[in-house]
Parts: structure tokens; sequence; C-alpha cells
């Protein structure tokens, strides 16, 4: 721990939070946490006295005497370089534990990345948090496609091909929507999910709040027929190697073609390009965060692999 010193920090302004590492998760990044339950959150980090950058960091949300990583977003936990040592680690852990009684809270809830995002770390994280006493309170399985130089129809179920040809054959057409129409987004969005009788996990203002403060990061992604919205989905640029398909959705009147299917390969074709190298295709869970059998089985037919994404809890 010589190198290394545990800095705390309370709704800390810019200017004084250390710059992490590496390329960071986006959803553990400053500006993303200041947007998150009012922005006030506290946060963690190991810094490296030598080069003066974060090599560990967690920030945390109270809401009900809870400690929660995060509070609006679909991980927070503990990002750490891979070269971190092991006893910088187990300080940082036990801090992190301190520091969450310290602010009242009589739970410490850690909700992890996928592993397929860094599996190195999410092995060792899994590892030393239930050393440290916490449980497993979730398990669910994220799916995900990695990125190759094939053609995304190369490796999809059969029925999923001819899907995609029956797309190609009534001329839809997938575009990457650089200048979104945000209210039309929103309405297609919560028309699509109602009719379907699935809720949006945010409000309209939240998601047009996010496009606006994260133009780079969240991306709005369509298909079309006849200048007609048949699909869409706001994907999110979690890191720069991670497209994650946040918010997809399709219309209703359209289910024979499975736009899906080729918004799905655009979304492939767009991260090839972009030298993405892992397409999160997220969980499968309904309302109840129960598996969904039919949900499962087509994320698999696009030739979707699976990984777990653990929540993590203490009592304190």
């Amino acid at each position: 721990m010589d190198n290394y010193t545990i800095i705390r920090q309370q709704n800390p302004q810019p200017p004084d939070i250390r710059p992490f590492c590496q390329h960071g998760f986006l959803f553990n990044e400053r500006d993303h946490l200041r947007q998150q339950a009012g922005g006030q959150f506290y946060l963690l980090t190991a810094l490296n006295q030598t080069t003066q950058l974060a090599e560990a960091r967690c920030a945390f949300f109270i809401r009900s005497n809870e400690a929660i990583s995060p509070a609006a977003a679909p991980f927070g936990s503990v990002e750490f370089a891979e070269t971190l040592p092991e006893l910088v680690l187990d300080t940082f852990l036990n801090s992190l534990i301190d520091f969450a009684y310290s602010a009242k809270a009589t739970l410490l809830r850690i909700v992890n990345y996928p592993t397929c995002y860094a599996p190195k770390q999410a092995t060792i994280l899994t590892i030393s948090l239930l050393k440290y006493g916490f449980h497993i309170q979730e398990t669910s399985q994220n799916f995900f496609l990695p990125i190759t130089n094939q053609p995304f129809d190369c490796s999809i179920a059969p029925a999923e091909r001819r899907r995609l040809r029956k797309c190609r054959d009534a001329d839809f057409q997938f575009i990457h929507w650089a200048t979104p129409n945000l209210y039309k987004v929103t309405e297609f969005l919560q028309k699509t999910r109602r009719q379907k009788g699935y809720p949006l996990t945010l409000s309209p203002e939240q998601l047009i709040k996010l496009v606006q403060s994260f133009p780079e990061q969240f991306i709005v992604f369509a298909v079309e027929s006849k200048a007609k919205l048949v699909a869409l989905t706001v994907a999110v640029r979690v890191r720069h190697d991670i497209l994650y398909n946040f918010l997809p959705a399709s219309h209703i009147d359209y289910q024979t073609f499975s736009p899906m299917v080729m918004l799905i390969d655009g979304l492939f074709s767009y991260c090839q390009q972009q030298q993405i190298r892992l397409l999160d295709l997220g969980v499968a869970l309904d309302n109840n965060r129960q598996p969904k059998p039919g949900l499962i089985r087509f994320k698999r037919n696009l030739g979707a692999k699976e990984s777990p994404k653990l929540i993590f809890e203490k009592q304190l």
C-alpha cells in the first residue's frame, strides 16, 4: 500500500475527482454520476501516488438508508485496473464497507457489470466480495455478441436469416439516426412498449436528457419502411469498445418481418466499422425479473453468448 492512497469524497467537485487510469465505463464517469439521483454521491478511489491516476473507483448513493451502486444506471460497482495489487483491492473493499457504514447505511448493494465486459476483474471482484461477507443477491444471464470480421448472418439461426432476408426484400432500411427527433423516439418507445405490456424503465424526460447530455454515447438507430419507423433502439457506447443495446422496440404491425433482426444486423455492422469488440444485448427478464424463454431463444438464435451479471449485498 506504500504507493497507494485511498480517497473518500462526498459530492466531489469535478476538479477534485482524479482521472481514471484507463478507458472506463460511462456509468462510473463523473458526468453520468452527477445526473443520477440528483448527483448526491459518495466516491471512493485508490490513487496511485506515482502516476496520480485512480486505479480503482466506486461511487454509491444513499437511498432509504441503503448504499447503492448505482442509483440510476445498468450497473455501477467497483471498477479497477487489471494490474491493481491484491492488497490494494482488499484495502479498498474494507474502506468501501466502512465508508458506507459511516454514511449511516444499513445495507451495501453493488450491481456489477456483466462478466464479459472485464472477465478477469469480474472474477477477482466476486471472490473478494464473498470473502468480505457479501452474498450474491441476484444472478442473471446477460447476452452478448463478440464482434468478428464475419458478416452477422453467418452465425445466426436459419429462421432468423430468413427474416433478415424478408426485411431486405421488402426494402427496409437500417439507419444511424445522427440527429434524432427525440420526441418521436420517446413516443415510439412508449407506444410499442405499452402495446406489449412493458413499461419504459425511465421517463421520456430522463431519456431525452441522457441523449442530449451524452450525444456521443447515447446513439439512436432505426429500421424504416418507406420512411415509417418499424423498429428502433437507443444504444449506449458504454466504453470505447462496448456497445449496449439499451432500449430496443419494434412496431407490433411488423411482427411477421421481425425487423429487430435487421436492427441487430445493423448494430453489428456499426460495431465492426467503429472497432467495437462487444455488442451487449442485455438480459432476458420479464417485469418480475424472471427469465423470458421466448426472448432467451431469440437472442440465442442471433448467435449470442451468455455471461453472468451479478448483484451483491452486505448487511452493515
